[in-house]
C-alpha cells in the first residue's frame, strides 16, 4: 500500500475513533498535551544544560510497515528477548478496526541488519482479531481504566512484563487520571508452545502504589535487573532507577533504589531523580563497544532524542545530555513526540524508535556511534 494511502487510512481510523470510541482518541491526546504544558517552564531551563553534536543519522520513517496489516496505529513498541531466534514486542494503546485496545503483543524474528527496515510482525490474535494480552478483570471498565505495558524479561520459562494500571476519572477532562498501581504480568510458557497458540498472562498483585510507572526499561546485568521507572511530581517528569535480584523480581520489598549519594537503598523516598524532562518511556542498555551504559529518551517540548552515557549505573544522574537527533516539526499541531528508545544495536549503530502522535506510529532512526561522545 502506498504511503499516501496509509496516511489516509490512519486519518480515517483516528477520525472514526474520535466519533465512536468510548474513551476517545482526543481524550488520550489531551492528557498528554496538558501534561506537557504544565512542565514547560522547567524544561526550558533544563534545555540550557545539554550539548549538541553532529551524528550520522539515517531516518527510516515509519517503523515496520508490516504492522499495519494488523493495526492502524499504536505506541509503546518495546522489544523483549523471547528465545535465541524470536523477539516479543509490547505495545500500548493500539488502534484496530474494532476500536482502541489498551495493549497488544507481537512476535518477530531477531533483528539483524538485513531485517531492520522491513521486519515482519505477527500479532497475537484470538479468533482472527488482535486482542489485549494483559486482560481486564470482569469488574473493570475499559472506558475508565487502561492497562499499559512496558518492558520486561524472560527468566526460565516465564515472561515478565511490567505494566501500569491507570484509572480514568473523567474521560472528558485532560489529566483526569491516576496511576492505581504499577505491577507485573507474567506468562508461564508451556513446553510445547508455538506461535499461534494461546497466550495466558497473569496479572500479579501491585508491586507499587508510589505513582511511579516501573519497567520503562529493564536491563539484566550480572545478578541484577536494573528497572527504570518514570514519574512526575512538582512540575517534573523524571526517571528513577531500581535494582533487584532477577529471582526476586516479584518481591517489591527486595527492590533497591539509586539514592542521591550514589548508593543503593530500600527507601524509595530517598531515590535520586534523573533528567526531569522525559517524555514517555526510555531505554537503558550496555554498549560493549564503548564500555558504557547508554540511556536514550525523548525530551519534552523539543522532541529531541537525547542520549546519555556513563561508565556505571551509579554515574548516570551526572551524565551529559547529548542531542543525537531532532525530528521534523509537526506543522499545524501542538502534539509532541515522545517515548524514544533503543530497540537494537548492530555494530556501531544504535536503532531508535520514537512516537509520532500526529500519525500515531513509531518512527525508526539509526545513529552511528563510531565517535566517542565525551
Amino acid at each position: 500500500m502506498k504511503l499516501k494511502q496509509l496516511k489516509r487510512k490512519r486519518k480515517a481510523g483516528i477520525s472514526d475513533l474520535n466519533n465512536n470510541a468510548g474513551m476517545g482518541w482526543n481524550s488520550v491526546l489531551n492528557y498528554r498535551k496538558t501534561f506537557v504544558l504544565v512542565l514547560l517552564p522547567l524544561v526550558l531551563v533544563l534545555i540550557l544544560f545539554q550539548c549538541s553534536k553532529q551524528f550520522n543519522v539515517t531516518d527510516y520513517g515509519i517503523f515496520a510497515p508490516s504492522r499495519l496489516a494488523y493495526v492502524k496505529g499504536q505506541d509503546g513498541c518495546t522489544p523483549i528477548d523471547f528465545n535465541e531466534s524470536t523477539t516479543i514486542w509490547t505495545f500500548g494503546d493500539t488502534i484496530t478496526d474494532d476500536g482502541m485496545l489498551s495493549n497488544s503483543l507481537a512476535f518477530t524474528e531477531k533483528i539483524d541488519e538485513s531485517k531492520i527496515k522491513n521486519i515482519s510482525f505477527r500479532f497475537y490474535t484470538e479468533n482472527g482479531r488482535v486482542v489485549e494480552f494483559i486482560k481486564y478483570h470482569e469488574n473493570e471498565n475499559p472506558v475508565k481504566e487502561r492497562l499499559w505495558p512496558f518492558d520486561g524479561i524472560r527468566i526460565g520459562n516465564k515472561v515478565y512484563v511490567y505494566y501500569v494500571h491507570v484509572a480514568i476519572e473523567d474521560p472528558s477532562k485532560p489529566l483526569s487520571f491516576t496511576i492505581k498501581e504499577s505491577s507485573i504480568a507474567y506468562w508461564d510458557v508451556p513446553k510445547q508452545w508455538d506461535s499461534g497458540k494461546r497466550i495466558a498472562f497473569v496479572r500479579s498483585k501491585n508491586i507499587s502504589r508510589e505513582g511511579i510507572a516501573f519497567g520503562a526499561s529493564v536491563l539484566e546485568m550480572d545478578e541484577y535487573l536494573y528497572v527504570v521507572g518514570h514519574g512526575s511530581k512538582d512540575n517534573r517528569s523524571y526517571l528513577i532507577i531500581a535494582r533487584v535480584n532477577k529471582n526476586e523480581i516479584m518481591q517489591f520489598t527486595k527492590y533497591e533504589f539509586l539514592q542521591g549519594d550514589s548508593n543503593w537503598g530500600k527507601d524509595i523516598q530517598k531515590t535520586k531523580t534523573l533528567f526531569e524532562d522525559v517524555a514517555g518511556e526510555c531505554s537503558l542498555h550496555y554498549d560493549n563497544n564503548l564500555s558504557s551504559f547508554v540511556l536514550v529518551y525523548c525530551q519534552l517540548f523539543t522532541g529531541n532524542i537525547i542520549l546519555c552515557m556513563a561508565k556505571s549505573i551509579e554515574a548516570l544522574p551526572q551524565a551529559k545530555k547529548i542531542i543525537v537527533y531532532t525530528p521534523p516539526k509537526n506543522d499545524g499541531t501542538s502534539m509532541m513526540y515522545y517515548s524514544a528508545k533503543t530497540i537494537a544495536q548492530l555494530k556501531r549503530n544504535v536503532f531508535i524508535v520514537y512516537m509520532n502522535p500526529l500519525t500515531y506510529q513509531p518512527y525508526l532512526i539509526s545513529v552511528d556511534l563510531s565517535n566517542k561522545l565525551w
